[in-house]
């Protein structure tokens, strides 16, 4: 093979392409590893400054009426946007950079095992953000459920009744609360559950056309056995780009509730006299 100015015999080939290969391998980790440590440190800072701005709005609070409510806002719901907001860059530059390689390959590979490849990749785009809508409003109901039992258990002037009626309240909140839990973990259940059996019939596509193209001496075995490797990579890619896409509905989410709920003590605020 004549590679620039040089021609490499079939061991220099392969002892080439074994350095390419590590070299690949040595670059991905060493990214990874630094987009993780970035990761890390912008998802803290973000984390940070939304806990600040609920404690502000919580010191201007009047009578500390919003305090169990903006307590249980700086506690759980600010670490999964910051968490979220530190992945916004990585996973798609990273997950979409080893899909798009990976598609590349196999459209120079044959057009037709591409194809295969992402056979089903439309209908996923088309269910499944409809199922995640669904899930982000029990999310906002789960967030409102947990903000008014935080409120019961602190024994806010909010339920100023009889301890017998407050006890009564106390079990329904938490019985409903219950149930919009057991909710959204069946709708992330069918998500999921959706998303797999969408994934693993690509499989049965891609074997079909490969397995045919082989028959047909259109494909060489050794390039069928490329093209596999190739798609190991997109499965894994699309199961984190779709994962992300959940979580970025998720995130968006919890922060429109953490803004209300900021926003509306500050409303609070200003109409004290």
């Amino acid at each position: 093979m004549d590679l620039f100015a040089f021609k490499l015999d079939q061991v220099s080939l392969l002892i080439l392409l074994c350095a390419g290969y590590l070299g690949a391998i040595t670059l991905n980790g060493t990214i990874k590893y630094y987009a993780s440590t970035a990761q890390g440190q912008i998802a803290e800072r973000i984390v940070r400054r939304l806990r600040i701005a609920v404690l502000r709005a919580q010191a201007h609070s009047p009578e500390r009426a919003d305090g169990p409510a903006l307590i249980s806002v700086a506690i759980s719901e600010c670490e999964p946007i910051g968490y979220f907001g530190g992945s916004m860059l990585s996973v798609p530059v990273l997950q979409g950079g080893t899909l798009l390689t990976s598609l590349a390959f196999l459209f120079m590979q044959d057009v037709l095992m591409a194809l295969a490849a992402v056979v089903m990749l439309p209908v996923q785009i088309a269910v499944l953000p409809r199922l995640q809508s669904r899930i982000n409003v029990a999310v906002r109901k789960r967030v409102h459920a947990t903000r008014s039992l935080s409120a019961a258990l602190s024994g806010t002037p909010e339920f100023p009744a009889a301890p017998s009626s407050t006890s009564r309240e106390r079990l329904r909140q938490i019985e409903e609360l219950e149930a919009i839990r057991l909710r959204i973990n069946e709708m992330k259940a069918r998500l999921k559950s959706l998303y797999n059996f969408t994934s693993n019939l690509t499989p049965f596509f891609f074997f079909t056309v490969g397995g045919y193209l082989v028959i047909q001496n259109r494909l060489s075995i050794g390039a069928l056995v490329a093209a596999l490797a190739a798609y190991k990579e997109i499965n894994p890619s699309l199961r984190e780009l779709f994962g992300f896409l959940q979580a970025w509905s998720d995130a968006r989410a919890r922060y429109e509730e953490v803004t209300r709920t900021i926003n509306s003590s500050k409303h609070r605020e200003l109409a004290q006299p």
